[in-house]
């Protein structure tokens, strides 16, 4: 735990090493929620809408190239293997951090 100080106009320096793991730097934005008496800080990152249209392009396209070969039933295992890995992984973060799934 650390211990952080509220100066002039409510403001608060986060510690070296919390802005280090999640690489927040100088000016980027921070998401501010209330629940019940705890304040939760989280990084917000904002994208350029035509980069996001690019990068998704991309991906479909690569996406298209890697199962252009396969059959809908293949293609439907494959979504359903990905789904559940990414269910577990949420899981297991939520269970390290204590949280509800």
């Amino acid at each position: 735990m650390s211990l952080v100080k509220v100066i002039r106009h409510g403001q608060i320096a986060l510690p070296a090493n919390f802005r280090e793991k999640l690489n927040i730097k100088e000016g980027d934005y921070l998401v501010a929620e209330l629940e019940d008496e705890t304040i939760i800080l989280r990084p917000k990152i904002f994208v350029d809408h035509k980069d996001a249209v690019r990068a998704l392009h991309e991906m479909m396209n690569e996406v298209h190239e890697k199962t252009k070969n396969l059959n809908h039933e293949e293609i439907d295992d494959i979504i359903n293997q990905s789904i559940a890995e990414v269910r577990k992984i949420r899981a297991n973060k939520a269970h390290i951090a204590g949280d509800k799934v």
